[in-house]
């Protein structure tokens, strides 16, 4: 058996992802009832606590995917500290993120078919539609730009659900640190001619990032490619790629034509819309695949991760879980998180004593089903 590690409210488990920033685990926690759910936690680097400018960031990382409520984007629980820790409890998406999706299939020697790649950026470009006419509070725009459409923050679920993730760098309208013209903040790799420019974004950059990658998912191969992250830089300023078609043939004309539409270099010429753009993917996949459905995906996902959904779920029974301790929660930074959604919503009783609640988690009732 593994021994869980606490943080707040949570029970980490295994960590799912790890960058210069943060760190990504696996979490539990239980309802009133004692109920386990799993949610996902994004923890700062303990490095990184003492830098304003980046827990700031965060902050507005928070802020922001606070206010976005879609299917297609994962949400955002709660933006909590407890003690030096500052983290983020997110939804938790059963799944893989397309660039493991990816690497699967390279390592099968597989492509991925037409109408799944079409059903997951029709998906996103619904997620992006939702977040680019974003309004705040007042009713004002948000203007928000993601600025990382990449295949790791695409999640794919085991189900067939598909969501967008990570605006860690996203900007928008309400966030305090704002990017001084001239710097790069993404993946080159997936960047708009624009971005990296260093120039002033609009939403028209994440639509072609997400073309990027929808040519990426077809093709297995990266639209741009250089010997070095300058030569990169200046190949995605030229915007120049390889016609899809010399690299897989079997890609109907109108989806192809659709990839070239969002991926062209001038502003103007692209989908001015997220809405645009996925209607242009609903009418290619209603003609390419009538009646498809989101399950299409999830029984690829599962052919593909089969030994994966099985060790996972080996681990996640090997943790000692302690429901009925006494747990102290770190103060929820943003108060307007809280929402109906949240699987700690309807924990009782609680205790407030200045910053910190305690929170006393009930034992499971009997015959109640502990695996989540």
């Amino acid at each position: 058996m593994r021994q869980a590690q606490q943080l707040g409210r949570y029970q980490l488990l295994d960590r799912i992802a790890f960058g210069g920033m943060a760190e990504i685990f696996r979490a539990k926690t239980f309802d009133a009832e004692g109920k386990v759910h799993l949610v996902a936690v994004k923890r700062v680097l303990d490095h990184l606590v003492e830098d304003d400018e980046f827990v700031q960031m965060i902050v507005d990382e928070a802020k922001v995917s606070a206010l976005l409520h879609h299917p297609n984007i994962a949400r955002l629980y709660e933006f909590a500290h407890a003690g030096r820790e500052y983290f983020l409890a997110i939804e938790y998406v059963d799944g893989k993120d397309l660039r493991a999706v990816m690497e699967r299939l390279r390592a099968l020697g597989r492509l991925l078919p037409c109408e799944h790649a079409a059903w997951v950026a029709l998906s996103i470009a619904e997620a992006l539609h939702a977040a680019h006419t974003q309004r705040d509070g007042r009713g004002e725009p948000l203007r928000l730009v993601h600025r990382d459409v990449s295949p790791s923050n695409l999640l794919c679920s085991y189900r067939g659900e598909v969501k967008l993730c990570d605006f860690g760098i996203a900007k928008a309208t309400l966030t305090r640190i704002q990017t001084r013209t001239g710097v790069i903040k993404g993946k080159v790799r997936y960047m708009s001619p624009e971005q990296a420019m260093g120039r002033k974004l609009d939403h028209r950059s994440d639509l072609f990032s997400l073309g990027t990658v929808l040519y990426e998912a077809l093709t297995l191969t990266p639209p741009f490619q250089a010997p070095s992250e300058v030569d990169l830089i200046f190949a995605v300023r030229e915007a120049r790629k390889p016609p899809i078609a010399t690299l897989r043939s079997d890609v109907p004309p109108e989806l192809a034509a659709i990839i070239d539409r969002a991926m062209a270099p001038a502003r103007s010429a692209r989908y001015q819309s997220g809405a645009e753009l996925a209607a242009d993917l609903r009418a290619f996949l209603d003609a390419f695949s009538p009646g498809y459905q989101q399950g299409q995906l999830g029984q690829l996902m599962r052919q593909l991760f089969h030994t994966d959904m099985e060790l996972e779920q080996r681990q996640l029974d090997e943790y000692v879980l302690h429901p009925g301790d006494e747990t102290l929660v770190g103060e929820n930074l943003i108060a307007d998180v809280l929402d109906a959604d949240a699987p700690y919503r309807r924990f009782l009783p609680t205790v407030r004593s200045g910053n910190t609640v305690v929170v006393r988690v009930p034992p499971p009732q009997p015959g109640r089903p502990q695996r989540a």
